[in-house]
């Protein structure tokens, strides 16, 4: 049996075009936050993210103790199933030099899958930290970015910037809207014959070993 990395190999040695379903970087704020990034480079001195959701109400009508969520052996577990956390940090900011991470799973959940996970990513002049939980009521999801003269505030559950009480961007888009258009992306890109894609089998590659 080939092993996940000849598989990446080989999809990249024979072109074949490939796309990780990641659809936080079609949020619109994330998106204005990436062009900013590109067109003002700036000293950033800390970056933070936090998501933290009720994974109870994940799925309505279902018992959370029978889905796979919950179940490690079943790949279960809250660093993975929060993986767009990880990956829309590594699309804005790149692969940091080091990582290091906590894994818990001690909340009143009661459950075998990791519900708490904490990341330190180390980059050449800043470091990014990360919470990402499933026990949280309040649903809570949002990136700090600080930089010298203000701290931005990014909630992707509203879709806005925020620096301070000064209202950078905002957007009506919800994030469910975001599948919407990763699909008609990934629809240009294979009427066009295109061989990549700006999140490619090796980018995941990357985000996945990051989380594990």
């Amino acid at each position: 049996h080939l092993e996940i990395d000849d598989i990446v190999d080989r999809a990249l040695k024979e072109k074949i075009l490939t796309y990780i379903a990641c659809n936080l970087r079609f949020l619109d704020a994330l998106q204005y936050v990436k062009k900013y990034l590109e067109e003002n480079p700036r000293r950033i001195n800390e970056v933070n993210v936090y998501c933290g959701s009720y994974l109870p109400e994940w799925r309505p009508g279902t018992d959370f103790r029978n889905t796979y969520s919950t179940q490690s052996k079943m790949g279960g577990g809250v660093h993975i199933d929060m993986i767009h956390e990880m990956d829309y940090v590594y699309w804005l900011f790149g692969k940091p030099e080091d990582v290091r991470k906590t894994f818990r799973s001690t909340s009143s959940l009661d459950i075998d899958a990791y519900d708490y996970a904490n990341y330190c990513l180390d980059y050449k002049e800043f470091s990014a930290s990360m919470i990402l939980n499933y026990y949280r009521k309040d649903y809570k999801r949002t990136m700090e970015i600080v930089f010298d003269d203000c701290t931005w505030q990014i909630d992707l559950k509203r879709n806005t910037v925020m620096c301070g009480d000064l209202l950078h961007f905002s957007s009506e888009q919800q994030i469910i809207d975001t599948y919407k258009k990763q699909m008609e992306y990934f629809y240009q890109l294979v009427n066009a014959n295109q061989q990549h894609s700006f999140n490619s089998m090796q980018d995941a590659m990357a985000v996945l070993k990051l989380c594990l």
